[in-house]
């Protein structure tokens, strides 16, 4: 069987260099967006593509959904349940003071993340000049 040959331009070829796997901000994202407001999860969802968190990846409902699950199970979030007239009954979810403490704690390491990326930048262009 050939050896299939890949291109950083392949569009099935999901390389972190080219912004994928952003994912993992998902939680912070979350946990942002629940600091601000009570929220369903698929509220959660319409404010993560209205935000465009993921960039141009369309947002992973399911993947939604296991976070939110991830953050309950540690005591960052929390919900009750809402019954309204129109619908079935929904889950609110709200964030709780470690929420807010892991919250905290994320905004420290993507400032430092961002410090050390724009460290990497300038020495890749740095790089890059030869070329």
């Amino acid at each position: 069987m050939p050896k299939k040959n890949f291109n950083l331009s392949d569009e099935d070829l999901k390389c972190s260099c080219k912004g994928h796997n952003l994912d993992k901000l998902l939680q912070p994202s979350i946990l942002t967006i629940l600091a601000e407001q009570n929220a369903h999860g698929y509220m959660i969802i319409q404010e993560l593509e209205r935000r465009n968190a993921l960039e141009e990846e369309k947002v992973d409902n399911t993947g939604v959904y296991r976070t939110l699950k991830t953050l309950e199970d540690r005591g960052m979030v929390k919900f009750e349940w809402v019954t309204d007239e129109a619908g079935p009954a929904k889950k609110s979810y709200m964030i709780t003071e470690q929420g807010i403490e892991c919250l905290k704690n994320w905004v420290n390491t993507l400032q430092m993340y961002h410090k050390k990326i724009d460290r990497i930048i300038a020495d890749a262009k740095n790089a890059l000049k030869k070329y």
